[in-house]
């Protein structure tokens, strides 16, 4: 029969020692972090899949964060639209009032004088829209005012650029109304209607300018529309990002959480393994030189 050596008894349980130390260690970092995953080699194919799910769901939190921007916008240009619908019915009244044949010269003063207020007040929403510091109607020219006024005239210095924003995984969606030619054509529409009321031009107020601004009027109701399908679609979009966040994180919670009352006996056991080798090797250590040497 082999002897084995005191020394030879040393390496092996100096061996043992890490050996049984690494398993511990292992152990109460599963019970710590609760997670089965310390290292790709504990798991390679569920680490693999981790990672994959991981990069997915910094992906959906992207894109919410984008959804979030794209409907903030869109609910502002909303509101702003649907101010200038209340705009253009007011001035659409004027105009029948003006184009009343009973209607005095002095009256027709007054409405022309509340018309004026009015697209005072149609450019005071071109300029005054915004979503933070950027201005909503200037295509992409957002960083200043995009409308100027000089008597009846209003300038447009925005563009007519589309703001994309990626909204989910090969979905673009344009969030931005440009505000030429859709405020443009309401204030001109209105000049026009002022012009005809103070000239006392009833047939050119009644057959032309009534008539194009309900132009104006259809063309905003379509943009609001068009507008308002954009936030139903960002919603949408939401509510199906927001589903597969909490598939993606129970999936990924399957692969690497631990079960913790197994993971504390497992981490029980190590811990006397360990102890137990420390308590052999203390012993081992005791020995006499003449041990080693035999």
């Amino acid at each position: 029969m082999m002897r084995v050596s005191t020394a030879q008894m040393l390496n092996a349980m100096q061996q043992a020692m890490e050996r049984n130390y690494e398993r511990y260690h292992l152990a109460q970092q599963t019970v710590v972090t609760g997670k089965r995953i310390q290292r790709p080699s504990d798991d390679p194919f569920g680490a693999s899949l981790g990672i994959t799910l991981h990069r997915l769901l910094q992906e959906s939190e992207q894109y919410q964060r984008n959804l979030t921007t794209a409907k903030n916008f869109l609910s502002i240009t909303e509101v702003a639209l649907e101010n200038l619908n209340d705009l253009i019915r007011q001035t659409k009244s004027l105009a029948v009032q003006a184009a009343t044949d009973t209607q005095s010269a002095e009256g027709r003063a007054a409405i022309a004088q509340q018309i004026q207020q009015i697209m005072a007040e149609v450019v005071s929403i071109g300029n005054n829209t915004t979503y933070g510091d950027r201005f909503i109607f200037g295509g992409l020219q957002t960083l200043s005012a995009p409308f100027t006024v000089s008597g009846d005239t209003l300038a447009y210095h925005g563009d007519h650029g589309s703001l994309n924003v990626e909204v989910s995984p090969a979905v673009v969606m344009s969030i931005n109304v440009q505000g030429d030619p859709l405020i443009t054509g309401i204030y001109n529409s209105m000049a026009q209607i002022k012009h005809y009321v103070e000239t006392s031009d009833i047939e050119g107020l009644s057959r032309d300018g009534l008539q194009e601004l309900q132009n104006q009027l259809d063309n905003l109701l379509r943009t609001r529309a068009v507008v308002g399908s954009k936030i139903q679609q960002i919603e949408m979009i939401q509510q199906r990002l927001d589903k597969r966040k909490v598939d993606f994180t129970e999936l990924l919670s399957g692969i690497e959480d631990a079960d913790i009352a197994d993971a504390i006996t497992k981490l029980k056991m190590a811990d006397t393994t360990y102890q137990v080798t420390l308590a052999t090797m203390a012993r081992l250590q005791n020995l006499s030189l003449l041990d080693f040497l035999t």
